[in-house]
């Protein structure tokens, strides 16, 4: 099968309201949370690269598109359907800015298992991982009918987009877990990386 063509977005429009200040710009290896995620999902082969984000901010990512929340204080869902409406291939593959372990190894997965077939969620102890998955564009009806009528919650958008067949869920294994940790508080600051 040859590589899957894709758009790959960040979220990083969230208040940041427990960490007292935007997630996109902390610093982590030397660079900032938002560089850090551009470059992994460059490191993926996309070459369609869009960030969900705040109004009135640069976020200093060269060849980045950069979109906003038609509805604001709308949560993740908002900014789902935001890159959805602008990508530019049919799969898109969305990561959370402040998802400082995600690495290569476990997107790749999610990119093979979609395989141009499916989108694909993790799903493990703490239910579906939104935050870290593959989107079929062809979900953005859906999602503009969900953020319309205030269905904000992600989980409840994927569960219809399962039994319309456009998503299936990817169980996590003990050691993925951890790759899913968000950056919340000043008191989660990940270490070991």
């Amino acid at each position: 099968m040859p590589d899957l063509i894709f758009s790959g977005a960040i979220l990083a429009g969230g208040r940041s309201s427990r960490m007292g200040r935007d997630k996109a710009f902390l610093p982590i290896a030397s660079q900032s949370l938002i560089a850090r995620q551009s470059a992994l999902l460059r490191s993926l082969g996309t070459d369609d690269l869009i960030i969900s984000g705040r109004p009135n901010t640069d976020y200093a990512i060269p060849d980045a598109r950069i979109v906003h929340d038609s509805i604001a204080d709308a949560g993740p869902l908002a900014g789902l359907v935001a890159v959805l409406s602008a990508a530019r291939h049919p799969w898109v593959l969305v990561i959370a800015v402040d998802l400082p372990r995600l690495d290569a190894t476990f997107l790749n997965r999610l990119l093979a298992q979609g395989g141009g077939r499916t989108g694909v969620v993790p799903y493990g102890p703490r239910g579906y991982e939104p935050l870290a998955a593959l989107y079929p564009r062809a979900l953005l009806p859906e999602a503009e009918t969900a953020l319309r009528d205030g269905e904000f919650a992600l989980h409840t958008l994927i569960e219809s987009a399962q039994h319309l067949g456009l998503i299936r869920p990817l169980p996590l294994d003990e050691e993925d877990v951890p790759l899913l940790t968000n950056w919340n508080s000043p008191e989660d600051t990940p270490s070991a990386l």
